[in-house]
């Protein structure tokens, strides 16, 4: 498929395509978005609400209902959970009502279509039980994507240990192994705790390097397409990608 038929796709009834962002500060939220909707330093026009989205450390004043979008994604809606580090269950119920209202019938374009869980790996904790909050309740029908971020603190991470547990290996040989170590830490310390929760993830994105500018988030929008069960939901979320449609999607496939 083209770029141009995927520009040219239109189908009255997905005027809005409705995506919850979750995570926590310094999730990664805002880079994400911005790679998405190919929107670096452009700010989000927020359609019910003066406030903006902006990468920082603090938490801010964040309203779940309040829905933005960039202007070069039209048609892409999103809603921002500040996460369960602070609220506990108080926001935990809040996105459950959030997701359980906005999945019942109405028109299509007021549902909510996909939910990105943004999870950090940059830090020594690991994932709080309150992250797998939501995996453990569940979300319905509405797949979830759980999206770890900074992945390359990881190789950080491995580096150290390879450093300090073995005083024989030259540099060369702990870049060899650094990528096999990060692989294991990742699989021990993160995915691990994902396979054990009771509603998995549709599909886990890995990503790595986003503050570098030629990074990009295709794998995660053909994921979110292929975690979709309706196929004119799925186009309109593809058109996000905006060159070399056909490979791009074979290469996050086969990988």
């Amino acid at each position: 498929m083209s770029q141009e038929q995927l520009e040219g796709f239109s189908n009255p009834h997905v005027e809005r395509f409705r995506i919850l962002v979750i995570g926590n500060a310094n999730a990664g939220k805002t880079t994400i978005l911005e790679k998405v909707c190919h929107a670096q330093g452009r700010e989000p026009v927020y359609l019910n609400s003066d406030s903006k989205l902006e990468p920082s450390a603090s938490r801010g004043n964040h309203e779940i209902e309040h829905q933005f979008q960039y202007p070069t994604a039209h048609g892409f809606v999103f809603h921002d959970s500040c996460g369960f580090e602070a609220g506990g269950a108080v926001e935990l119920q809040k996105v459950k009502d959030f997701i359980e209202n906005r999945a019942k019938g109405g028109q299509l374009k007021d549902q909510l279509h996909a939910i990105w869980c943004c999870l950090p790996t940059s830090n020594d904790r690991g994932m709080t039980n309150a992250e797998m909050s939501l995996f453990e309740s569940g979300t319905g029908n509405v797949p979830i994507i759980a999206i770890f971020t900074k992945m390359d603190a990881l190789d950080q991470v491995a580096r150290n240990q390879l450093m300090f547990n073995d005083d024989d290996l030259s540099c060369k040989e702990i870049e060899e192994q650094v990528p096999n170590l990060a692989k294991s830490i990742f699989r021990k310390k993160y995915l691990k705790r994902l396979e054990e929760v009771k509603h998995k993830p549709r599909y886990v994105v890995l990503l790595r390097d986003m503050n570098k500018e030629d990074t990009n988030c295709d794998e995660l929008i053909v994921r979110t397409s292929q975690a979709l069960d309706r196929d004119t939901l799925k186009l309109f979320c593809l058109s996000m990608l905006r060159i070399d449609i056909d490979s791009r999607i074979k290469q996050v496939i086969n990988r």
